[in-house]
């Protein structure tokens, strides 16, 4: 390894522990003021799956540099911890903390929201470690690309609809549902739209505008259906399945759609 990449992975293991502290603090320490068991599994199910899952995208699509070095392997998975964790430390100033709604209060509304956001992000920062380029810097260049555009379409969304009082006031689990289900869409969207072989950032950002605008269609949906299922003083429990399970599904399956309709990078 070189230099820098030395330094990135030294980097990337402080920030992983910092940013992850929180949650396994609260997994492993704290006392829940309510015992709900789903909230509880969920949140410990949904690290172990995200980091399989960026496993085996670099062991079958990364560079071969990397998927043939242990090593290297070893670096990226780091990086992916170090990336997840700021995403950790980002959400509890947006309003959605793992440790303080979903492991202390144990709202399973937002154990959903967050465990589909922590897939979300490593969707993206898979497809971002997808391809041959000149260095980690292009994972971060690209990575940025692929998890900041959802971050920032949620906190759009959640201007108009309110969406993350839903889940943390209100315990919504439909909305808790769909939450999980824009991020989860966005991030293989997204991810997608990253993937393949470097050749310049503006070729980067070209294609990733070409191949991402998709996104907007599942987050307008999104919209609509938080809109349309939001609790009301007429129903303060909206169905869980019918306006949340179901539009979950719909918005997961039209992020594979898209996928799969891009093809192979």
């Amino acid at each position: 390894m070189s230099g820098d990449e030395m330094f990135a992975l030294i980097a990337c293991v402080f920030i992983g522990v910092w940013g992850w502290k929180q949650w396994l603090a609260g997994l492993l320490f704290l006392n829940p003021l309510s015992r709900r068991p789903a909230a509880q599994l969920l949140v410990w199910l949904v690290p172990p799956l995200s980091g399989a899952a960026m496993f085996l995208v670099l062991a079958q699509f990364a560079s071969h540099d990397v998927s043939n070095n242990p090593v290297y392997m070893f670096f990226y998975m780091v990086m992916w911890l170090a990336w997840t964790g700021i995403w950790n430390r980002i959400l509890p100033y947006l309003g959605l903390s793992c440790r303080d709604d979903a492991l202390e209060r144990s709202n399973a509304a937002a154990a959903l929201a967050v465990g589909g956001g922590l897939l979300g992000v490593t969707l993206g920062f898979a497809g971002a470690n997808i391809g041959n380029g000149p260095g980690w810097w292009v994972v971060v260049f690209c990575g940025l690309l692929a998890t900041a555009v959802p971050l920032v379409l949620w906190l759009v969304d959640n201007s108009v609809t309110d969406v993350i009082e839903a889940i943390t006031i209100d315990r919504d689990a439909a909305s808790g549902w769909r939450t999980a289900g824009f991020f989860i869409a966005s991030g293989l969207i997204l991810g997608r739209a990253v993937a393949g072989d470097w050749h310049s950032a503006d070729q980067t950002v070209s294609d990733f505008i070409l191949r991402g605008w998709p996104v907007l269609v599942v987050w307008g949906l999104t919209v609509l259906l938080d809109v349309i299922g939001r609790p009301t003083p007429n129903r303060p429990v909206p169905d869980r399945v019918i306006f949340g399970l179901v539009p979950f599904l719909v918005l997961v399956a039209a992020g594979i759609g898209e996928v799969k309709m891009q093809g192979h990078w």
